[in-house]
């Protein structure tokens, strides 16, 4: 009878943010041969951590930060790229995981998908106190530990809302998100592998001179 009554009231939680905004993921389409090659190939080179390739593949002017002057030199310094520890694969591998919208020509195509589908036209979805959940049955615990903590309800493609101050950080990244849904009905902290902020790391590819180039891969606004 408790298990009964812990799985009801768990459904039930989880029911209530149903009635939250969903950012769900399109389908990632890509008609244009030339684009579809272009992203296996980045994949992968980074599946082989493949150091010439990328450095081919970058704008010679590529947008590395908002303070900086650009271009390739900066993003080697940025990546530390004469580490083989370079931070740059972990996170193009994931924002490739996530995808983009379906490519409409143009010569521009962005990933990942919670950056070129966010609803910035509503004022609600502040792009800094806002992420996108990036999976379903995404499970939200009441303190920041996979095997001590007790599973108080679940996520599926939310956009919820984030407090920074009690996530939990390591040196260099986020680990656990302090998260909300957006009636507050849910609380509680969501693992860094099922969500992703809208101002989070993204790269832009523009078709240049008749071949794809990264022209952006940044992180803030």
């Amino acid at each position: 009878m408790k298990k009964h009554f812990i799985f009801i009231s768990l459904f039930l939680i989880t029911m209530s943010s149903f009635g939250q905004k969903k950012l769900l993921p399109p389908k990632m389409e890509i008609k244009d041969p030339v684009l579809k090659e272009f992203i296996s190939n980045l994949k992968n080179a980074v599946k082989k951590k493949d150091k010439e390739y990328i450095l081919s593949i970058l704008s010679s002017d590529i947008l590395v930060s908002f303070g900086g002057n650009g271009g390739i030199e900066e993003f080697k310094s940025r990546w530390n790229w004469s580490s083989d520890d370079s931070s740059f694969w972990k996170t193009m591998d994931k924002i490739l995981q996530l995808g983009g919208e379906k490519y409409k020509g143009g010569g521009i195509y962005s990933i990942p998908y919670v950056f070129s589908n966010w609803p910035r036209d509503d004022e609600k979805y502040g792009a800094f106190e806002h992420m996108a959940i990036t999976g379903t049955n995404v499970n939200v615990r009441n303190n920041p530990d996979l095997k001590k903590s007790e599973i108080v309800g679940q996520f599926s493609y939310d956009i919820v809302k984030v407090d920074y101050e009690k996530s939990i950080r390591s040196i260099d990244e986020t680990i656990w998100y302090y998260t909300e849904s957006l009636d507050g009905k849910l609380k509680g902290y969501v693992f860094r592998d099922y969500i992703w902020s809208p101002v989070g790391y993204r790269a832009t590819f523009e078709f240049i001179d008749n071949e794809w180039k990264m022209t952006v891969f940044v992180g803030g606004d």
